[in-house]
């Protein structure tokens, strides 16, 4: 094989988009971390670190929602944004960027992702 150059990053197939619809999830370990690809509304696939920064649960066994908006208590509406929320403690997470809504100073890591003949494809 190659010889990987510093700085380049590869793509690393991490399963089929088979079991990624079917399991909602598919969880990797690559260059040591551990990376998850959750699907977002209109089924595109979202790579982030599988650990949250809050107290290390794995991120990517939480749900996909659309996240809620409360003007008022009592009163919830769905804001149209898809979420990742973290199934220790609820935290949600951007599927975008990996900020956390609800605690700016956290981040999670993303990644590029992409299906290419039915097989899930993450650049890290």
């Amino acid at each position: 094989g190659q010889t990987p150059r510093p700085g380049v990053s590869d793509w690393h197939d991490v399963g089929s988009l088979e079991e990624l619809e079917r399991g909602g999830r598919v969880v990797a370990r690559l260059g040591g971390r551990e990376i998850g690809v959750v699907l977002g509304p209109q089924g595109e696939p979202h790579a982030l670190r599988n650990r949250c920064p809050h107290h290390g649960a794995p991120l990517c066994l939480g749900d996909v929602i659309d996240r809620l908006e409360s003007p008022a208590p009592g009163r919830y509406s769905a804001s149209g944004q898809a979420v990742l929320r973290c199934p220790w403690h609820g935290w949600e997470f951007d599927l975008e960027g990996g900020g956390c809504l609800d605690e700016p100073s956290l981040r999670v890591a993303v990644y590029p992702s992409r299906v290419e003949s039915g097989r899930v494809l993450v650049q890290a």
